[in-house]
């Protein structure tokens, strides 16, 4: 037999941390499973001689209230303004991230207007005109390898949406540190380098069975009344037992993950804002990031297994430090002190089929795995809001302390 708890939170990124937290401060016992020798996920900040990197360098933003609340209650005097993105296109000067309702769009929704929108590109066309959804595609295909004619506009949508956020001083890290903590004084487990390798639940009494590598390569066992899972929704299905009949559509379901190289450089002709999304289809980057003192980043989204995960990291500095220069970003010749991470699975792809992968996988996770919630981007496969991962986890935890067995709905 293996330790009992009353949940079992699979993953210390923001939605499990969140769910924990709430589970932890409602008085019910709970115990958070991480693969990773680190909380916070994508979220988390590293440091570096000279500046600290945010790996997902996205921003609190949120317009829910009791998010809002979660992070005040954490951090209450840690926050400052994040502002929006900007955009850089190629050599052009940098824009605004939100283009706004410009005369453009106004006039193009007026003369060709699209009652309601399917695709990502009928969503950009009538929020911005079709100029400038022509020049915001590339950023889309960087994103999510996939043309805005070939993406649903509901789950994509947010992406574009660049308002100002909050962040904390010492970086998003320093809130799920302190969400850590708080897990923890208020009763709650936090278990690292547990790769959770698969899950069973007795359809006599309910209670699941979570079975785990542990950090000296053993196995380790643990048992839950109901489980709360972030893992990526196509691994989940594969570790589930008995073989669920879904499998097959998810295995369908992709990724985007993300490659990022920081340098610190002398600063170039174009000074680098705090946030700017690259729309030139000429630049792979997708991103480029400010930070402290000379540093600077770019993200570049992939596929695990690629050419670009699987280059070496000479190559990858050589291109990042080649593209701040075309950009105008740096000094040439002045890239130094580079850093190069890896994070798998940080955007859920959203494909013309995903929808009806989706309702397949949650009618069969309604029907034969009860008592199993799903939350985070990867976990639940959902939308590209800011506050996806964290609104999810607190959707689990709700779910749990209202005794509800049927798995939280997913993104459909």
């Amino acid at each position: 037999m293996g330790e009992h708890v009353e949940t079992l939170v699979i993953g210390a990124g923001p939605a499990g941390l969140s769910a924990a937290h709430a589970l932890a401060c409602a008085g019910r016992t709970v115990t958070v499973l991480e693969a990773q020798a680190y909380v916070g996920g994508a979220a988390r900040t590293l440091s570096f001689e000279g500046f600290r990197l945010d790996v997902s360098g996205r921003r609190l933003s949120s317009a829910d209230p009791a998010i809002r609340a979660f992070w005040t209650a954490l951090l209450p005097d840690e926050l400052e303004i994040a502002p929006g993105a900007m955009r850089l296109e190629g050599e052009g000067r940098a824009r605004r991230g939100q283009p706004g309702a410009a005369l453009g769009a106004l006039i193009s929704a007026k003369l060709r207007p699209i009652t309601t929108s399917k695709t990502l590109g009928e969503w950009l066309t009538r929020r911005f005109g079709r100029r400038v959804a022509r020049r915001l595609s590339a950023y889309a295909e960087k994103l999510w390898a996939l043309r805005p004619e070939e993406t649903p506009a509901q789950p994509a949508c947010p992406s574009f949406r660049s308002e100002a956020g909050m962040r904390p001083r010492q970086g998003t890290g320093q809130l799920w540190k302190a969400c850590a903590e708080a897990i923890a004084q208020a009763g709650g487990e936090i278990r690292l380098e547990r790769q959770v390798e698969s899950l069973r639940r007795d359809w006599s009494t309910g209670v699941w069975t979570v079975s785990t590598k542990a950090p000296d390569g053993g196995e380790e066992i643990f048992t839950a009344d109901q489980v709360i899972s972030t893992m990526p929704l196509r691994e989940l299905m594969g570790a589930l037992t008995p073989t669920p009949i879904s499998l097959f559509h998810a295995c369908e379901l992709m990724y985007r993950d993300q490659v990022t190289v920081a340098f610190t450089a002398a600063p170039g002709r174009r000074r680098a804002p705090a946030l700017a999304e690259i729309h030139g289809a000429a630049i792979k980057a997708a991103r480029a990031r400010a930070l402290e003192g000379e540093a600077l980043a770019l993200d570049y989204y992939c596929f695990e297994g690629d050419a670009l995960w699987t280059a070496d990291d000479e190559t990858l500095i050589a291109l990042a430090s080649a593209e701040a220069r075309r950009l105008g970003l740096i000094a040439a010749g002045s890239a130094r002190d580079a850093q190069v991470v890896r994070q798998r699975k940080v955007h859920p792809i959203h494909d013309e089929a995903c929808d009806e992968h989706l309702k397949m996988i949650g009618l069969d996770l309604r029907l034969h795995f009860a008592g199993l919630h799903l939350a985070g981007r990867a976990g639940a496969h959902g939308d590209s809001a800011e506050d996806q991962s964290i609104r999810t986890g607190l959707s689990a935890a709700a779910s749990v302390l209202s005794r509800v067995v049927a798995p939280s709905r997913i993104a459909a």
